[in-house]
């Protein structure tokens, strides 16, 4: 056993001391054999026949590890919904609320299939039109894309024309016009009332039948008491902030801000709910920010009661 592996080693060193220095060197460094850049083609050899009759062990290669991928935790802006949904409905006749939910495995694929240009991606909410055909399917056209925050949950739209149906598209938009779609919304139309004349017509049936109902319990005659006029007016007075000489503008009424950038708005409040976007466009006309209002104003008129002591 030790003759066959002197043997080994006495081959070996053979084999080593037929090479140059530079071949030697090479497999010094391949060998990772430390301090081997200085030495002479002896000290070389001798290294190299040490090295392998050493117990081989395997030299591990310095891999990069992979950045981790950037988990996306996904979007909920309504609960009680599928993972993956676009709500859209009307809230006036000139607007459409949308609200959304996004799974992180759904951001994933879309970073998957937009590749390099995922950085560069924004989301959007594209709107269509759908126009009915007497025959053959419904056709959309497409109106324009809206870009969002995609964490908020929600955002709300305006319509061009009031009472057509549409559908809201969300996805990702690049520059160079690829869409990945994540999800859409059914077909929704703004072709109803504003409800307020609904509202206050329901409150003033209401108002009368309680009134009537009240006094045939009493036995007393409404025309016995006597008459107390009562008119009440409310207003909604909407102030705030924003740049010096920016325009606000509310529900057709305008009014800019001062130097200081304060504006305040006053409008008469109708009985009922109300929806009312407000637009404030920058002095320079160079940008704008929209927002919306919901509003709910209830009035009811109480039996009229005796207030003389019995």
């Amino acid at each position: 056993m030790a003759t066959s592996h002197n043997g080994q080693a006495n081959d070996l060193r053979e084999s080593l001391q037929g090479k140059t220095r530079k071949e030697l060197a090479q497999l010094a460094r391949e060998q990772r054999i430390p301090g081997w850049h200085p030495m002479r083609k002896s000290e070389l050899i001798d290294a190299l026949q040490r090295d392998a009759q050493q117990d081989p062990q395997p030299r591990r290669k310095r891999t990069r590890r992979k950045p981790a991928r950037k988990r996306h935790p996904g979007v909920t802006g309504m609960a009680g919904e599928r993972r993956d949904a676009v709500l859209a409905r009307p809230v006036s006749s000139r607007w459409i609320s949308v609200r959304w939910n996004i799974s992180p495995r759904m951001l994933v694929r879309a970073e998957s299939a937009l590749g390099t240009e995922w950085h560069r991606a924004r989301p959007v909410l594209r709107l269509f039109r759908i126009a009915e055909e007497t025959e053959g399917p419904m056709a959309e056209s497409r109106i324009r894309d809206l870009a969002i925050d995609l964490g908020t949950g929600e955002c709300c739209i305006e319509i061009d024309h009031p009472g057509k149906a549409y559908r809201v598209l969300l996805g990702f938009a690049t520059p160079v016009g690829e869409f990945f779609a994540l999800s859409h919304s059914d077909p929704v139309s703004t072709r109803r009332t504003d409800g307020a004349a609904a509202d206050e017509h329901a409150s003033s049936s209401s108002d009368t039948s309680s009134a009537a109902t009240s006094l045939a319990l009493s036995g007393i005659n409404d025309q016995d008491l006597p008459s107390l006029p009562l008119d009440i007016r409310t207003d909604l007075l909407v102030h705030g902030e924003t740049e010096p000489e920016t325009v606000f503008e509310l529900d057709g009424t305008t009014v800019r801000a001062g130097r200081d950038g304060r504006f305040e708005l006053r409008l008469p409040l109708e009985n009922g709910r109300r929806f009312l976007p407000a637009t404030a466009h920058a002095a320079d006309g160079g940008s704008q920010r929209t927002v919306a209002l919901s509003i709910e104003r209830h009035l009811k008129l109480l039996d009229t009661r005796s207030s003389a002591r019995i």
